[in-house]
């Protein structure tokens, strides 16, 4: 009877809901031992000693509940910890680095800036430096500074990439900024500048030709890469001066290019680009007389100081040209070729590459057209000295007519004493070091130049129907040409004192040495944060001339702030 009564108490405590609860946490084998041990007890025990039993058992069952209850208290914490951590971190990683739209992956990259320049001679001029208008001290710029503040670089970029087979891979790439100035672009008060491309240019690679075509508006084949010689891999000066500094050579135009890999390393290109032509006109020489150019419909009292033709054009309106900026005449495109090397030697990936430049000036003087043709070769290396550590470039080109394609735009041509175009030759070089002291922040110093050579003649012509007649002082860097006002604040053309002196001053070289340090304050899911400080000291001297050789020289301070938001 009291068996039974034991058993049967037993049964309906676990039988019961919190009993039922508990024990479909405990482990049967713990359950078993709780029964048997009961059970054996009951059978040989008094009815105060089951009673006493009963309540020890009550009593073990309540711990285990309460330890149960304990652990699983715990268990949400620990749960709830770890939803909080997921969350965190999916807050932290708030974009994906790349979209998707079908096939095509799209990855959009740019940053917001703010820059300061300071220059210590008046230029009127953005973060771009115009180098080759750097006053002498004839203008009364060159006794005032600057300072401008400016957001116009800021810069959006997107690439999409796509496999349109196995073996065909395109791409496509855009950069715009805000450095356009329209006509109504002002200072005055809405700085209403307008958006402009850098680039827009498409790529086809097909891996089993190792065949790459480039097409659209990108860096020029003459500049350097880090890499063989594909559009995506052009290395630029770290500078923030956007016209970087004279010496490098480069430029962005519309052009195609095919690219082709090679065993070893190797990869060549070829290349045709879009031409335009800089030309200098002569100045007036020691006699007060300048020498004739074409007349480009120039209207004149006859006779005066022009020849018969022409050798660029005003766009008329609807040729989607702007028709304050002449066009020059070029019926041949610039033709490019380049070779690259990028071997692996101990531990460093180094960058070799060396090119040539073929291009046709022409114009028109006295009904015949006339044509020229001008080459030159460049070369470029970039070497990572002590990897992650210290990197090496240099870049030089030399050769005749090049001057456009270098940071300073020394001018490409003159012309003779015929109006024929004539050809300068000029030299440019770049060498820089870049140091990364930690990951974070990047220090650099450069040096470079260009260097022009003076093509000239002096001839004595009759007067005739388009000739006053006198001594003519034709070319670039004549020593005819008149210097004697360039130390003169006011002799210039148009001044106070334009008559009792002038400066011609062409520039025979353009050099400067700057550096500057870049730092990242952030680098994280949210996109970086980076600062920059760059010096630059530039010196512009000019062929001697009548009356000496004036030099000008210009220091910049320039600051920048980049939010990037995709990096």
């Amino acid at each position: 009877m009291k068996k039974a009564i034991n058993m049967a108490m037993t049964v309906e405590y676990l039988r019961s809901s919190s009993a039922r609860h508990c024990c479909a946490r405990i482990p049967r084998s713990v359950l078993l031992a709780v029964l048997f041990t009961s059970w054996s007890s009951m059978a040989s025990a008094s009815d105060a000693e089951i009673r006493a039993e009963m309540e020890s058992l009550k009593a073990q069952v309540r711990r285990l509940e309460h330890r149960l209850e304990s652990q699983t208290k715990d268990r949400k914490a620990t749960n709830h910890v770890a939803k909080s951590d997921a969350s965190s971190t999916k807050s932290d990683a708030l974009w994906p680095d790349v979209f998707h739209y079908k096939n095509v992956s799209l990855k959009p990259g740019g940053f917001f800036e703010f820059g300061a320049v300071h220059r210590d001679r008046f230029m009127g001029a953005d973060l771009a430096t115009p180098f080759g208008n750097m006053p002498y001290a004839n203008n009364p710029t060159a006794h005032d500074g600057e300072t401008r503040f400016t957001a116009r670089r800021s810069r959006f970029t997107l690439q999409t990439d796509a496999n349109l087979d196995d073996e065909t891979h395109a791409r496509l790439y855009f950069a715009a900024d805000f450095l356009s100035a329209a006509q109504t672009a002002n200072l005055t008060q809405s700085d209403s500048f307008n958006l402009r491309f850098r680039e827009l240019y498409t790529s086809l690679d097909r891996s089993d030709f190792g065949l790459h075509v480039s097409a659209g508006q990108m860096y020029s084949l003459a500049s350097l890469n880090s890499r063989g010689t594909t559009p995506d891999a052009f290395l630029v000066p770290p500078v923030i001066d956007d016209q970087y500094l004279p010496g490098y050579t480069w430029s962005r135009q519309p052009g195609v290019r095919i690219s082709k890999d090679l065993p070893y390393d190797l990869q060549i290109a070829v290349g045709a680009e879009a031409a335009y032509t800089n030309f200098a006109a002569p100045g007036m020489n020691f006699t007060g007389t300048v020498a004739p150019i074409p007349a480009n419909g120039v209207s004149q009292t006859l006779p005066g100081t022009y020849y018969p033709g022409a050798y660029s054009q005003n766009p008329i309106g609807g040729s989607l040209y702007n028709s304050l900026n002449a066009v020059t005449f070029n019926h041949v495109p610039d033709l490019m070729t380049k070779a690259s090397w990028d071997p692996t030697l101990f531990d460093r990936k180094i960058h070799i590459e060396g090119g040539g430049m073929l291009r046709n000036l022409n114009d028109r003087t006295f009904g015949g057209n006339h044509d020229v043709w001008a080459g030159s070769g460049f070369i470029g290396v970039t070497v990572p000295v002590i990897p992650k550590l210290i990197d090496f470039q240099l870049s030089g080109i030399t050769g005749r007519a090049n001057g456009r394609y270098g940071s300073a735009s020394i001018a490409d041509a003159t012309f003779d004493w015929t109006g024929a175009p004539q050809p300068i030759h000029e030299r440019q070089l770049l060498v820089g070091v870049t140091v990364h002291p930690n990951p974070k922040t990047d220090v650099y110093a450069f040096a470079g130049g260009e260097f022009a050579g003076a093509q000239y003649s002096t001839v004595s012509l009759p007067k005739t129907a388009y000739l006053a007649g006198g001594v003519y002082s034709f070319g670039y860097g004549n020593p005819g040409f008149m210097n004697s006002g360039c130390s003169i604040e006011g002799s210039y053309t148009g001044g106070p004192y334009g008559l009792i002196g002038s400066c011609v001053g062409q520039t025979k070289s353009l050099r400067q040495l700057t550096g500057g340090v870049w730092h990242n304050f952030y680098d994280g899911p949210g996109g970086k944060v980076r600062v920059g400080a760059q010096y630059s000291y530039t010196i512009k001297d000019s062929f001697i001339g009548v009356g000496g050789a004036p030099k000008a020289t210009e220091n910049m301070i320039f600051l920048s702030l980049r939010y990037m938001p995709f990096n």
